[in-house]
């Protein structure tokens, strides 16, 4: 299934997320959005690191691989059209 980051930014924009960097003694960290965790990866290398962010819900966790990181930080909306 193809991933459409808009709609992913939206769906769970206040769900708990995590991120995980896929290296040794690396801690998971919380986040209560999708765009928030996706923001921090960006910040601390995720586009060039084995990464994974999980959105926690209700029923089920939704995993988004190294692949699909990377899709979701080159589609963050960027800070001005955020302020219009």
């Amino acid at each position: 299934m193809a991933l459409d980051p808009e709609k992913a930014f939206l769906d769970y924009s206040a769900a708990d997320c995590s991120v995980q960097f896929w290296t040794a003694n690396a801690p998971a960290v919380q986040f209560t959005s999708l765009e928030a965790a996706v923001r921090f990866a960006k910040d601390h290398g995720g586009r060039w690191e084995e990464i994974e962010i999980t959105v926690h819900l209700p029923r089920e966790d939704i995993a988004f691989a190294t692949g699909k990181v990377h899709q979701l930080i080159d589609a963050l909306p960027s800070d001005l059209r955020k302020k219009r």
